[in-house]
């Protein structure tokens, strides 16, 4: 049922949207890879501590624009364009930055770097959920009860700031 949502909310708002099997299968493999991105992360989720990585900083600022964009764009009804938006920074999350910090995050650099690469990633998966969560809705309830009490869809919409202070001045970040 979530691919047929992800294929009716990809239509533009004033558009006609053709009834459309492949983007269907298109919404189930995102709701897919999100399970899998998520197990991944939950997994071995400790040490964590201060976000100190470059990199690790680098993705939680452009996710910090994407949850603007995202917010701005769901308050003008462009519900298509969070989708979007959402979709593209996800798997590049998913085909980038999971592969950067997987030896990282398993301890071949020490534990401050595990724990920043973990500390980064719950920070994002609880992001990304929140994103996704009006689009994906049964996935993201899943993974979101296998570490949090509640709904996620009750669960205050991510701003800005909340990513941003997750993330320490520039002099600060290690290579």
């Amino acid at each position: 049922s979530d691919g047929v949502r992800y294929w009716a909310a990809s239509a533009r708002p004033g558009g006609d949207a053709i009834f459309e099997t492949a983007e269907m299968k298109v919404g189930r493999r995102l709701a897919m890879k999100l399970l899998n991105a998520s197990r991944f992360t939950l997994g071995s989720a400790t040490p964590q501590g201060p976000i100190t990585y470059a990199v690790d900083c680098a993705m939680l600022r452009t996710l910090a624009s994407l949850v603007d964009d995202a917010t701005k764009n769901l308050d003008g009804y462009d519900y298509a364009r969070v989708l979007q938006r959402t979709e593209e920074f996800f798997w590049r999350f998913c085909d980038d930055y999971l592969e950067l910090v997987k030896g990282r995050r398993y301890g071949e650099q020490g534990e401050a770097a595990a724990a920043s690469a973990n500390s980064a990633l719950a920070a994002a998966l609880s992001v990304l959920l929140r994103l996704f969560a009006p689009f994906l809705p049964f996935v993201t309830e899943e993974v979101w009860s296998w570490w949090h009490d509640g709904s996620i869809h009750r669960a205050t919409w991510p701003v800005r700031e909340e990513v941003e202070s997750l993330v320490p001045d520039n002099s600060d970040a290690r290579r």
